[in-house]
């Protein structure tokens, strides 16, 4: 048994919890988890800007790391994580994949709801095709740091 795996049932004894945890504790622990998730896409908007790509693909400025800028998507990070906490169990086996192709359900929200609010249109596109390429990019580091961070806080069982 590793140091690590001991420390998370260390973790889950000191919960009260007992063969796993319940679901509420997995949705708390998941919106943790998203805001972390969004953290490393804020961050991954930076690293792109700072080479050069953003400018490529037609975005002037990476996300604002100052307040209050900085809380909206680290707050959307933390409900997509509480959705991705409703099904973690289930998806334990492959949270990797899981975490992966979870990416789509925010993309897909942002390309068929927020950027038409916005007056983007669908996709983006009345920016440029472009931007939709940036965007698939830039959100790509959400769901896998959500589920690396995940299974770091949860150990082993959820």
């Amino acid at each position: 048994m590793t140091t690590h795996t001991i420390a998370a049932e260390d973790r889950l004894a000191d919960l009260g919890v007992q063969g796993g945890l319940t679901v509420i504790q997995r949705v708390a622990i998941c919106f943790a988890a998203g805001v972390i998730g969004a953290l490393a896409v804020v961050l991954f908007s930076h690293v792109l800007f700072e080479s050069g790509l953003s400018a490529t693909l037609g975005v002037k400025d990476p996300v604002s790391l100052k307040a209050p800028d900085i809380y909206r998507p680290l707050f959307w990070g933390g409900l997509w994580g509480i959705l991705f906490g409703l099904f973690i169990k289930s998806a334990w086996n492959r949270l990797y994949l899981a975490g992966f192709l979870y990416v789509l359900a925010p993309l897909l929200a942002l390309f068929l709801f927020f950027l038409p609010m916005s007056g983007a249109g669908y996709f983006g596109l009345h920016r440029a095709a472009t931007f939709t390429v940036y965007l698939l990019l830039v959100n790509l580091p959400f769901a896998i740091a959500t589920a690396l961070a995940a299974r770091a806080i949860i150990g082993k069982h959820p």
